[in-house]
Order: structure tokens, then C-alpha cells, then sequence
């Protein structure tokens, strides 16, 4: 039953604690464009090595499904020491679709 009092309970994504996860395009310092997160309006300073990736995708499928989950581990890894706080693969597949972590 309403009371007719606005309700307390926290309403929109900031309340909740969540901050905005961005993925974009932007230029890099070399000129190219990459792909970037921004989380909260801050950039999160993470990158894969593309060289490395590669090799390891020209061993073989076995090769290439174990460095996609170490990419995974220290990606999930990164985005949870830049919020302060554990946050799954999950989560981030969730934040990309809708814009909050």
C-alpha cells in the first residue's frame, strides 16, 4: 500500500552503485583506431598483445580456446580492480548490452 511518500529505495543506475561501461572507437596515440572501455567516463588502460593472440591461434584451437580464457581471467581481472570490487564475465557481457556495471 502507497503511503503517497516518494519510495526510498534507490531508483536509477547511480543509486544502485553501478557506473557507466562505454565500449567506442577512438583513435590511438599511433594514429590507428582501437576499440576502448570507459567506465564511469574513466578509460580502462587494458589491451590484449594482437601479436601474441595471433601465434597462438595459428597453433590450433586447442591453443587459441586457452589464451581466449586467460584473456578473460585478466580482462575480468582488470575491470574488477578498476571498480574495487569482484565482478564476473557475466556481468561484463551484461554491462555491454546495457551500458552499466
Amino acid at each position: 500500500m502507497s503511503d503517497g511518500k516518494e519510495s526510498d529505495q534507490p531508483q536509477t543506475p547511480e543509486e544502485l552503485g553501478l557506473k557507466s561501461f562505454k565500449v567506442m572507437m577512438r583513435k590511438a596515440r599511433d594514429g590507428s583506431i582501437e576499440k576502448a572501455i570507459f567506465i564511469g567516463g574513466e578509460l580502462l588502460d587494458w589491451q590484449i598483445d594482437l601479436a601474441s593472440y595471433t601465434d597462438a591461434v595459428a597453433m590450433g584451437p586447442a591453443f587459441k580456446r586457452e589464451i581466449q580464457k586467460d584473456i578473460e581471467k585478466h580482462f575480468t581481472e582488470s575491470v574488477s580492480d578498476f571498480l574495487g570490487r569482484n565482478v564476473t564475465i557475466a556481468e561484463i557481457k551484461n554491462a555491454i548490452k546495457t551500458g552499466w556495471i
